[in-house]
């Protein structure tokens, strides 16, 4: 992990003055110049923090290319009743770099961050020192899960804390054990949830609260890979049903015509065996009262007419979906020919397994 920090110092080695700023603490510490110096935070190199990764005291990283300033672990006090708030230690550097090329600062890095989650409103705070919160939620479909002790966050956009931790999804892959970032993205029923671009992660930015959780989640990449995809999966899982059950009404039937539902019914499957849709088809009806009769804008005589329907479906997973299609029939002088496929809306939506049958 460590050497890491030269990287970073490398990026933020040209806004520094080092030699002069480090001569001079050094001058100070070795003469006494001011008594009030003595405060100011220890230098230590890389033997000494290989030694001492955390620390609750600030500390000066020297390199010959910079310095970095390691802020000392601020550790909030608090507790929530799903045990999720409390201190948690980072395998990484999280940066802070100075506000611009002018500022005296010294770029920041954090090593760990406290949180301070309220479950009753799905919000949380996480403190990387004392007066720099970082706010984050439990977004709304993801909210039934945390009840249940599988939490997804997102945090908001911030000036308070390292930036690279800014809008970033984080998981909990067990108490006391996070995911910061992960890039995923749901692939199909069969597979779920995917590596986005198909790149799998190398390694993982990691907050546990116990840092000998490192190791297991360090040293074996797919199982971990294997925990994110499961975790959220189960958040998929917990939405979907939550918006299945939640799901608006079928559309209601129209017009009554037996020929015509079964002409619905036959170009829809030949539509979806023409495109291998993965979704079973149940069966079709017509939602439309009455045609809608197009005309010719020079004679006023019809040329065709429509109906919109709709298809009842079956996933791969067990849940039913349905979709709007329309039907036409074009005319022929003296009435109308062959019932054929126009097209499908691409608009689908869940059904309340308890309406699947309703008009069927």
């Amino acid at each position: 992990m460590h050497k890491k920090i030269f990287a970073i110092l490398l990026v933020f080695g040209c806004h520094l003055s080092v030699n002069a700023q480090i001569k001079g603490l050094v001058k100070d510490r070795l003469f006494g110049k001011k008594k009030t110096e003595q405060l100011s935070p220890k230098i230590i190199g890389e033997a000494e923090l290989n030694r001492n990764t955390y620390s609750d005291k600030d500390r000066l990283f020297k390199a010959e290319n910079g310095e970095l300033l390691i802020k000392g672990n601020y550790k909030r006090s608090a507790e929530d009743r799903l045990q999720f708030s409390g201190f948690y230690y980072l395998n990484t550097f999280g940066i802070k770099s100075p506000d611009n090329h002018f500022s005296k600062e010294k770029p920041k890095a954090y090593n760990g961050f406290s949180v301070e989650y309220n479950p009753e409103n799905y919000t949380m705070n996480l403190y990387w020192e004392e007066a720099a919160g970082h706010n984050g939620v439990v977004l709304e479909q993801y909210q039934k899960s945390a009840d249940k002790g599988n939490i997804m966050f997102q945090l908001g956009i911030s000036s308070t804390g390292p930036s690279t931790f800014n809008n970033m999804q984080c998981l909990m892959l067990e108490p006391g054990v996070l995911v910061m970032g992960v890039d995923v993205y749901y692939k199909n029923d069969q597979e779920g949830h995917y590596w986005m671009n198909n790149i799998e992660p190398k390694a993982f930015v990691l907050a546990v609260k116990d840092t000998s959780k490192f190791a297991e989640y360090q040293s074996n990449i797919e199982h971990t890979s294997k925990v994110i995809f499961e975790k959220y999966d189960a958040l998929r899982r917990v939405w979907m049903e939550s918006e299945i059950a939640s799901a608006k009404p079928l559309p209601k039937s129209g017009m009554k015509n037996s020929k015509l539902k079964a002409d619905a019914l036959s170009l829809i499957k030949k539509t979806a065996k023409a495109y291998q849709w993965k979704e079973e088809i149940e069966y079709a009806y017509i939602e439309s009262t009455d045609w809608n009769v197009k005309l010719s804008i020079l004679t006023g005589l019809p040329l065709s007419r429509s109906l919109k329907c709709i298809v009842v479906m079956k996933s791969s997973d067990g849940n039913y979906k349905r979709e709007g299609f329309y039907i036409g029939q074009k005319y022929q002088g003296n009435g109308y020919g062959k019932t054929y496929m126009l097209y499908n809306d691409q608009r689908i939506f869940y059904v309340n397994p308890k309406e699947v049958n309703k008009y069927r």
